[in-house]
């Protein structure tokens, strides 16, 4: 592949400055001594052709270190959704750098309450904010938040939080136990305790073996009948992506979310939306779970789309009121200056919310959003035709820019092998890993929310070739 000479940002000039061969000989072998990859065997890594080694970004496309040029079809880990080389996020950044490159919000600076102010905006049943650096980090406040707020309702029984098979919440080991991924559990416990799960709304599996509207969404029903079962009384929350997104792109039907929050309400218990992958655009909307009005939203990754870390939970008026002792009901023997006993060093970090802010701004002028929407229905139209026929695709589906290619989990590392195809065409592109067995068979788009109807043709004639060719391979190859 010969380097580019032009992004995917029209008019854009590529970025990257082709490195000589022995830069990028000892980066490669830097690489192999010292650096630790996550999510990854490193004798597999090794054995096809080393880690890409990116050096440039503009738009939907990066250029690794010889200057070649590809779709970045999983915007990073699912997060650049402002596309790359974003001038206006780099001088946000700078500028706020130069101001005020620290302090942490036991005290307070002007970025970090812009952005609670914005985020309040945009989820109006949530209007208090606490910062943090990750999404894994958002989930454990989450958690932390609910159980302290059932104690000072007088109700510390009610400490057990529920989620769903096969979802992700994070890499901490409350996280852990809170998802629904027991390959990425194995080897970290024993995890903790007072986390469970239930089914997933898998329409394509169903574990009902029911078809919607006929099944009357007995996956959502699922959560009723777990909370009976471990008793109302001791049912802290439940947790729930808008779209299970690491698991494979599990898109819900019809009505289950808002079914969800019914029976949440119906027992009291309190609802926690994860759209760390979903939030900002990502499914074609600001927030994949509105109009749905939960008691936290958890978010990170488009938040600042990648240009600085930074994640954040957000609460409705009653846990925030009750934790300080403020909200009727209360316990009358709360203790003056009750608080949240919890703290980032670097959350909300005043470059972050700079940058942060900028990157809403963006999101809101060029109507991302929408674009997801459009790019989106385009993406999935355009693969629905090109793979028609294909043996190895059992299902497509998707919303907005978040897209899964299910393959059939008989076939040996399809997807894998799929990885490794479109690489080799310029195209990167995700996949389940660690879900569970026969779970990682499942392919993942994710481009930014700047990827244009030219790159999505792109990407839909590359998938279904490589696609093809992996068809016709034997089973073992």
């Amino acid at each position: 592949m010969e380097p580019a000479t032009e992004s995917s940002a029209p008019g854009a000039a590529n970025p990257a400055v082709p490195m000589d061969i022995a830069a990028r000989d000892n980066l490669r072998e830097w690489d192999r001594g010292h650096l630790w990859h996550p999510l990854t065997a490193h004798s597999d890594l090794w054995a096809e052709s080393g880690p890409l080694v990116l050096a440039a970004g503009r738009g939907a496309t990066v250029f690794d270190t010889a200057g070649r040029p590809y779709l970045d079809a999983t915007a990073g880990l699912w997060c650049v959704n402002v596309g790359y080389g974003r001038e206006e996020l780099v001088d946000a950044a700078a500028r706020q750098m130069a101001q005020l490159p620290f302090f942490p919000l036991t005290q307070s600076h002007p970025p970090a309450i812009r952005l609670a102010r914005r985020l309040a905006e945009l989820l109006p049943a949530t209007p208090r904010v606490f910062f943090t650096n990750s999404g894994s980090e958002a989930n454990e406040v989450a958690f932390k938040v609910v159980r302290q707020y059932w104690r000072r309702r007088g109700q510390p029984e009610r400490l057990k939080i529920l989620g769903r098979h096969r979802a992700y919440h994070g890499s901490t080991l409350a996280t852990l136990a809170a998802g629904g991924q027991t390959s990425r559990r194995e080897d970290y416990g024993p995890l903790p305790a007072g986390f469970g799960q239930v089914a997933a709304p898998y329409c394509h599996r169903c574990p009902f073996q029911l078809t919607y509207p006929a099944c009357e969404l007995k996956c959502a029903d699922d959560f009723l009948a777990r909370i009976e079962q471990e008793g109302p009384g001791t049912v802290a929350a439940v947790i729930v992506e808008p779209i299970t997104a690491g698991g494979g792109v599990l898109v819900p039907p019809d009505g289950y979310l808002a079914r969800v929050a019914d029976i949440c309400q119906q027992h009291e218990v309190k609802l926690i939306v994860d759209e760390v992958v979903t939030g900002f655009g990502r499914t074609g909307a600001w927030f994949g779970h509105q109009p749905v009005a939960p008691d936290a939203v958890t978010m990170a990754k488009g938040l600042a789309s990648g240009y600085q870390p930074i994640g954040a939970a957000a609460f409705a008026d009653e846990l925030f009121h009750t934790i300080e002792g403020t909200f009727p009901g209360t316990l009358p023997n709360t203790p003056a200056g009750d608080h949240f006993r919890h703290v980032n060093t670097y959350g909300g970090h005043p470059v972050a919310a700079a940058v942060a802010l900028a990157n809403l701004a963006v999101l809101e002028r060029e109507h991302l959003p929408e674009q997801s929407r459009i790019q989106g229905a385009r993406l999935v139209c355009g693969l629905v035709a090109a793979l028609e026929g294909n043996p190895l695709v059992t299902d497509i589906r998707g919303r907005g820019l978040l897209v899964g290619i299910e393959l059939e989990p008989g076939v040996p590392r399809a997807a894998a092998r799929a990885v490794a195809a479109l690489r080799a065409r310029g195209m990167l592109v995700g996949r389940t890993t660690d879900v569970g067995p026969d779970a990682d068979n499942i392919v993942i788009l994710a481009p930014p929310l700047v990827i244009g109807g030219e790159e999505v043709d792109r990407l839909v004639d590359a998938v279904a070739a490589a696609l093809a060719d992996i068809a016709q391979q034997p089973a073992g190859a």
